[in-house]
């Protein structure tokens, strides 16, 4: 069964948190976030093709980013337990594309030695 995805979040600022990555959406628009919902159901439709398909269509009602390294590390971490259960893949390092690259520190070590600084992911000579 499929399920929708409303385009429309919630209006109220206790609700929806995602003013707090506004900016960095604009800016980097390729990178990836990771965002925690709780969702409901605000329509249900029929396809009357002689099955009375039904597909529901979930709304959010909460949604906040989150931001901070070791609580994207936690929920990716929940996220690749879920996904193998559902699946029956039981890889749990599968990547999402968000938290600690492993390559990433390597990397900065190595600019960081050339005599590179790397900061906000743009990199200037010190």
């Amino acid at each position: 069964m499929a399920v929708k995805l409303s385009g429309t979040l919630p209006n109220d600022i206790d609700r929806n948190g995602m003013y707090r990555i506004a900016a960095e959406l604009v800016k980097k628009p390729e990178r990836r976030h990771v965002v925690v919902m709780v969702v409901d159901c605000v329509r249900t439709t029929i396809d009357h093709n002689g099955e009375d398909e039904f597909t529901p269509t979930a709304g959010a009602l909460f949604i906040e980013p989150i931001t901070d390294e070791s609580d994207v590390d936690d929920v990716v971490e929940m996220m690749s337990r879920a996904r193998a259960e559902r699946t029956g893949n039981d890889t749990l390092d599968f990547d999402f594309g968000v938290g600690t690259d492993p390559f990433a520190k390597a990397a900065n070590d190595l600019r960081t030695a050339s005599g590179v600084y790397v900061h906000d992911d743009e990199a200037s000579n010190e």
